[in-house]
């Protein structure tokens, strides 16, 4: 950006009683030297001067809106920073960088992306985050889909009005379930999907409002989005926290996380027919069931009596399910006699529906034996996974997407399928 000094000097030039000639900065496009020899100068200069304040003007212009989109800008991966304290979640390039260490190095961004890391897209430093309004393989159809820095979107573009974007949205601006506070119609809101932030009489977090209206509240931010076509959407991830801290739209681009942490069966039941209106995906990823287990066999039941109620809402829909069973995990040992029971009655189910005609396929991958409670598989609260963890069900999923006819799978191995299937 030019500096005052810069602008200063343009005047002196131009309008000094003197004659002396200022030297100029080496790229300093705002500094110019006099040709004609008297103290205004030509009729060229007095042109030029007007070109480069107007260029001068633009510059402090574009500078201001950029500081305004970075101090506002939240990096695709600062959901995961706020998950675990030693960082196990939060996404790293090549070099085990992550965001912030592209701070003054913009000429590094994508020179050490990995499978898991797109410095463009996910970077505010690098152009991409929250704000981001470029399209990006994250947002499904290589859609723009992005948090404004006002109350509007900008005219370029427009509020997202479905529930099932707004939920999707938060996974690809950086947001986790938990920022989600839930849906309403009032009218003293906004339209959609809109975020508080330091609001009066509004919770920090994003919400979605089905009230038809055009008003704006100051202090509110929407998300935003061009091209964001649900129809496209191959790939829907429904559940609990494993699925909410799941960075899948960087695995599976152009897929849909509408995951929230501390989700039951119960919570889910009440959502599933929502996605199964908006939505048609081939594929629908779930994951739910250990935030209902409570060590007791009736609980255990009810919950996986839901489960089974959803599934077929899914099939019937005509989406393939891929169901990812409990953990090991080393803060809940008192519970695993419940998740080993809830994952029998899952693998009786899969069986079943294997022998069903014209159903579509459901696989299961039975996690419990084909993970262990080491630590490096987990976070430091013991219960959700870390990024190793994640890596392992990212290869899973893929392997079983790419063999549906398959049952159910261990430690990535395929150990039952089906006797026939007609279909």
């Amino acid at each position: 950006m030019a500096s005052l000094p810069s602008i200063v000097m343009l005047i002196s030039v131009l309008g000094a009683t003197g004659g002396a000639v200022p030297m100029c900065a080496p790229g300093d496009d705002t500094c110019i030297i006099p040709t004609g020899g008297s103290k205004m100068g030509t009729e060229n200069d007095k042109e030029l001067l007007v070109q480069r304040t107007v260029l001068v003007e633009k510059k402090v212009v574009s500078a201001t809106e950029a500081q305004t989109k970075a101090a506002s800008c939240r990096d695709y991966t600062a959901q995961y920073h706020e998950v675990d304290e030693i960082k196990t979640f939060d996404a790293t390039d090549k070099k085990g960088d992550r965001c912030n260490s592209y701070k003054g190095m913009r000429n590094e961004c994508g020179k050490h992306d990995d499978e898991d890391f797109i410095a463009n897209e996910m970077c505010c430093t690098c152009g991409g985050g929250s704000t981001s309004t470029v399209s990006r393989s994250l947002a499904a159809n290589r859609a723009s889909v992005f948090l404004s820095t006002s109350p509007s979107c900008p005219s370029d573009s427009s509020p997202i009005t479905t529930l099932t974007g707004c939920r999707a949205a938060l996974d690809m601006v950086g947001f986790t379930g938990h920022n989600y506070n839930g849906a309403d119609s009032e009218q003293e809101w906004p339209e959609g999907c809109y975020m508080c932030e330091n609001v009066e009489g509004c919770s920090e977090g994003v919400y979605f409002n089905s009230f038809a209206s055009s008003k704006t509240v100051a202090g509110t931010r929407r998300l935003c989005q061009n091209n964001y076509d649900l129809d496209a959407v191959d790939i829907l991830f429904v559940g609990d926290s494993d699925i909410d801290y799941w960075d899948s739209s960087v695995q599976f681009p152009g897929s849909f996380n509408v995951g929230i942490g501390g989700y039951t069966t119960i919570d889910v039941l009440k959502e599933v027919d929502q996605w199964v209106e908006d939505l048609d995906p081939t594929w629908v990823v779930f994951v739910c069931g250990e935030n209902d287990i409570n060590g007791e066999r009736s609980v255990t039941k009810e919950a996986f009596e839901r489960f089974k109620t959803i599934v077929r809402k899914f099939l019937n829909d005509g989406s393939q399910v891929i169901v990812l069973g409990t953990k090991p995990e080393p803060g809940s040992k008192e519970l695993a006699t419940e998740y080993k029971y809830y994952d029998a009655e899952i693998r009786k189910f899969a069986t079943a529906l294997a022998k069903e005609e014209n159903t579509p396929f459901f696989q299961f991958i039975d996690v419990f034996p084909s993970f262990t409670d080491k630590a490096e598989l987990y976070n430091t609260d013991k219960l959700h996974m870390s990024r190793l963890g994640y890596t392992f069900w990212n290869g899973w999923v893929k392997l079983a997407m790419g063999e549906p006819s398959c049952i159910r799978w261990m430690d990535g191995v395929c150990v039952e399928t089906p006797v026939v299937r007609s279909d």
